[in-house]
Parts: C-alpha cells; sequence; structure tokens
C-alpha cells in the first residue's frame, strides 16, 4: 500500500480515506493517525493538490521560475475540491 499523504510505500492502511474523493472503498489510505490529520486539513482548506511529499519531490526545495513569482496560492488564488466538496455547498468552498 502507499500512503496518499506522505507516500511511503509497503505500508499498511491505517486509515480509509476513499470516501474524501467519492471513490470506492478500501481505495485510498494513509498510514498514520498523523498523515490522517495533515491530509484531512489540506482537504478541508482546498490545497490538497499542492501537497508535494519528500517521498516523491525530494528534500530539495525549488525555487519557480521569476515568471511565475507570485503570490502563494494558498494566499489567493483558486482553491482545489474534491468532487464531493464540489457537489456539496459551494458557497463555501469557493469564497
Amino acid at each position: 500500500m502507499i500512503c496518499s499523504y506522505c507516500y511511503e510505500t509497503n505500508t499498511v492502511g491505517e486509515f480509509d480515506v476513499s470516501k474524501w474523493w467519492n471513490n470506492p472503498p478500501d481505495s485510498v489510505w494513509v498510514c498514520s493517525k498523523k498523515c490522517y490529520n495533515e491530509l484531512e486539513k489540506l482537504v478541508k482548506d482546498g490545497t490538497w493538490m499542492e501537497h508535494k511529499p519528500k517521498a516523491i519531490f525530494g528534500k530539495k526545495k525549488r525555487k519557480p521560475s521569476p515568471n511565475f513569482d507570485k503570490p502563494s496560492i494558498k494566499e489567493k488564488g483558486p482553491k482545489s475540491v474534491t468532487d464531493k466538496q464540489f457537489t456539496g455547498d459551494l458557497g463555501k468552498f469557493m469564497t
């Protein structure tokens, strides 16, 4: 199994988070309570698509091109919502 937050492999799935993306049960897992809490926070504030785990992206900080040196999406700009959030109350996610 691969943890959906930290992307560590060969872990035992502790929490099923499939419902957050309307996936079938037992298809999306996190490996610990810490990963569950962190991923839940990202899903709630709409920044889950910006998450860059070290297991995939390494430990180096990458500086964006000057063309993209703008305020963080977390500060301004669109939020990422799951399909389940999208079909819910749009007003609270699109402000």
